[in-house]
C-alpha cells in the first residue's frame, strides 16, 4: 500500500469525529488541500486546490466556525496504532510536551497576543503578535535498530493569556484578571493536555496500564505540574543549574546546588549508550536520589540526573570545545537511567514539529475570525501533519525507501524522509492517478514536433488545481 492509500484508509476514523457524512467529506477535501497547495496554506487556497472556487464555498470555512467536531478526536488514528509501533507489549508510551508561538498580524483575532518572539536573538529581546498553542507529541522508536525517532503530535490546544483590562477599568475587573491569568497559565494548559493523552490511553486496552513518560522543559518543571500528574504519568523535567537559598526545616538540611554537585567526587560518574546526533553515544551522569525539591512540596521525592558537558570537535585536530551541562529531574525514582536521558534527548523531535508546522504547513496562517475557528482550524492542520507522519511510518517504515522521489546531486542520503519528502511523493501519487497518458519531455520545447498520437490527452495542471484529483 503506498502513503496515498494509507493516508486515506487513515482519514476514513475521522468520519466519527463528524456528526455528518457530508461533513467528513468536506474535511477530507481540505486536509488533500491545505498539504499539497503552495505558497501560504490558507482556506481558500486549499478550496482551490482541490477545483471547488467556482461553487458555493461558504460552507467549508463553517467547518472550523460552526460545524460540531472534537479537536481531540482528530487525533484518535494515532492512539489506535500507537500498539503497533512500540517495541513489545509492556514498553511504556513516551511523549514530549511543549509550547510554541505562530505569529499574526491581525491585533483584533481572538486569542492575539503580544510575547516574546522566539527567534529574537540572546542579547535584543524582541516582541511580536502570535497565537500560543501548547502540544504534546508520541514518540516512536524504530524497532529494528537504533536511530532517530518520529515523534507524532497528538495535541495541540489553544492557550490564549487573558486579557489585561484598562489601568482606569474597575477593580473586580482587576480582581478578575488576576485569577484568570493563574487559571490560563501554561503550566496548567499543559497539565492539562497530559491529562487528556493519559486519558486516551486509557480509553484502549492495550495502552490502559502503560506507563507514559514525559518530558518538558523548565517552564513545566514546578509544583502545578509535579503534584497533579495523572495516575501512571512519569514527568522528566530541565530545572536551573542554581537554587534558592533559605528553606523550611521541613525539607532537612540545605542541599546543594545542581551545579555544585558536578565537581563532587563522592557520586559516582555512570556512563550510559543512548542514541543522540545520528549515532550510539556514550554520555556521562550523575545520580543523586532522593531529593525534596521546594517547588515540589516537603512529601514529593525526586531522582536528581546531571549530563555532564559532552566534547566535541569541529574539526580533526581542532580545540575540544564542551557543551552545556543538563540538570533533569525525574518523579519516578525506579525509572531505568538509559530510559531516563534516552527519553530527554529525544525531546528534541518536537522542536522538528514546530519548525515543520510553522514552516512547511503553514499552521496558523488561515485568515479567520471566529474564536472557534481561531482554535479549531490549527488543530485540524495539526492532526492532518500527524495522521501523514503515520501513514508514512506504516507505509514504508522509518527509513527513506526508493519510493521517494530522487534527490539532487548534491544531497546525501539521508536517514529518514523528511516532511517535504512526504508532501512531494503525496503530490506526485495524486497527480499520477490522474495522468493516463505518456509524459512529453520539456527539454528544448518538442510538443510542436510531438505527433499528435503521444500528446497528452489532458491539459497541464495549473498552481490552482494541483490536487483536484485528490478530492
Amino acid at each position: 500500500m503506498n502513503l496515498l492509500e494509507t493516508y486515506d484508509s487513515l482519514l476514513q476514523v475521522w468520519s466519527q469525529a463528524f456528526s455528518q457524512r457530508r461533513t467528513f467529506g468536506r474535511a477530507r477535501r481540505l486536509t488533500f488541500g491545505l498539504l499539497v497547495c503552495l505558497r501560504l496554506h490558507l482556506t481558500s487556497r486549499a478550496i482551490c486546490a482541490v477545483g471547488r472556487q467556482f461553487v458555493d464555498w461558504s460552507a467549508d470555512y463553517r467547518l472550523s466556525s460552526r460545524s460540531p467536531w472534537n479537536p481531540h478526536r482528530l487525533f484518535d488514528p494515532i492512539f489506535d496504532r500507537l500498539p503497533v509501533l512500540l517495541a513489545s507489549p509492556s514498553a511504556p508510551v513516551i511523549a514530549a510536551l511543549d509550547d510554541t508561538l505562530c505569529k499574526k498580524t491581525g491585533r483584533h483575532i481572538p486569542g492575539v497576543s503580544m510575547a516574546r518572539d522566539p527567534m529574537s536573538p540572546a542579547f535584543h529581546v524582541n516582541l511580536c503578535y502570535g497565537l500560543r498553542f501548547v502540544q504534546v507529541s508520541v514518540l516512536v522508536n524504530p524497532t529494528e535498530a537504533p536511530g532517530a525517532a518520529r515523534a507524532l503530535p497528538v495535541r495541540f490546544d489553544f492557550a490564549p493569556p487573558a486579557l489585561k483590562p484598562k489601568k482606569n477599568a474597575a477593580p473586580e475587573m482587576h480582581q478578575a484578571y488576576k485569577k484568570e491569568k493563574k487559571l490560563r497559565a501554561l503550566p496548567l494548559t499543559g497539565l492539562a493536555a497530559m491529562t487528556s493523552v493519559r486519558r486516551s490511553l486509557d480509553e484502549r486496552a492495550e495502552t490502559a496500564e502503560r506507563q507514559l513518560i514525559i518530558s518538558g522543559d523548565g517552564s513545566y518543571t514546578n509544583k502545578a505540574v509535579l503534584r497533579n500528574l495523572p495516575p501512571r504519568t512519569t514527568f522528566i523535567g530541565r530545572i536551573r543549574k542554581d537554587g534558592a537559598t533559605g528553606r523550611p526545616r521541613l525539607y532537612g538540611p540545605q542541599a546543594p546546588t545542581p551545579e555544585q554537585f558536578l565537581p563532587d567526587d563522592s557520586i559516582p560518574v555512570v556512563k550510559i549508550k543512548c542514541f543522540a546526533a545520528g549515532a550510539l553515544r556514550e554520555i556521562p551522569v550523575k545520580v543523586y536520589s532522593p531529593l525534596y525539591w521546594r517547588k515540589g512540596g516537603a512529601d514529593l521525592p525526586l531522582l536528581l540526573v546531571l549530563i555532564k558537558p559532552l566534547g566535541y570537535r569541529l574539526r580533526i585536530g581542532s580545540k575540544l570545545l564542551y557543551r552545556q551541562p543538563a540538570f533533569l529531574i525525574c518523579t519516578d525514582l525506579n525509572l531505568d537511567l538509559q530510559l531516563l536521558v534516552q527519553s530527554y534527548i529525544q525531546r528534541w523531535e518536537i522542536e522538528c514539529n514546530h519548525r515543520d508546522e510553522k514552516s512547511l504547513l503553514g499552521v496558523a496562517q488561515g485568515q479567520v475570525r471566529s474564536p472557534q475557528a481561531v482554535s479549531r482550524l490549527p488543530q485540524f492542520q495539526v492532526a492532518a501533519y500527524s495522521l501523514l507522519l503515520l501513514a508514512s511510518l506504516l507505509s514504508s517504515g522509518f527509513q527513506r525507501t526508493s519510493d521517494y522521489l530522487p534527490l539532487p546531486k548534491w544531497r546525501r542520503q539521508p536517514a529518514r524522509p523528511s516532511l517535504l519528502d512526504l508532501l512531494n511523493l503525496l503530490r506526485h501519487q495524486i497527480f499520477a492517478r490522474g495522468v493516463d497518458a505518456p509524459v512529453v519531455s520539456f527539454d528544448h520545447f518538442p510538443s510542436a514536433a510531438t505527433l499528435p498520437a503521444l500528446k497528452p490527452s489532458k491539459l497541464p495542471l495549473s498552481a490552482e488545481t494541483l490536487a483536484t484529483f485528490a478530492a
